[in-house]
């Protein structure tokens, strides 16, 4: 095996001028393809983001939902209060009304 003193000579001879234009060109092309994948993922990127913006606008449009959907529940139990309050009233009433007749009757 041989030292890397050596492995460096016989490197730094294989160091044409065409070598290394051909490295460069080599290095060239690379970065431009990493260009590329750096502008795929840009936009992906921001097809992620539309996809958020979608996300949000469907959370506010939930919200204003749930929010109706509470009114409406609030309004429903405050009716069904006031017609369990009318029976209760209406059966008291009628139940006074049956206990004066029979003691009229008797």
């Amino acid at each position: 095996m041989s030292t890397l003193e050596e492995r460096v000579a016989d490197l730094e001879a294989k160091m044409t001028p065409d070598l290394r234009d051909e490295m460069r060109r080599g290095f060239e092309l690379v970065t431009a393809r990493f260009d590329a994948i750096d502008r795929r993922f840009d936009a992906v990127d921001q097809r992620f983001n539309a996809v958020d913006q979608r996300f949000d606008a469907v959370d506010q449009r939930l919200d204003r939902i749930e929010s109706r959907v509470e009114r409406l529940d609030d309004r429903t139990d405050r009716r069904f209060m006031w017609i369990i309050g009318i029976q209760f009233t209406m059966m008291a009433l009628f139940i006074g009304a049956l206990v004066a007749a029979v003691l009229r009757g008797v």
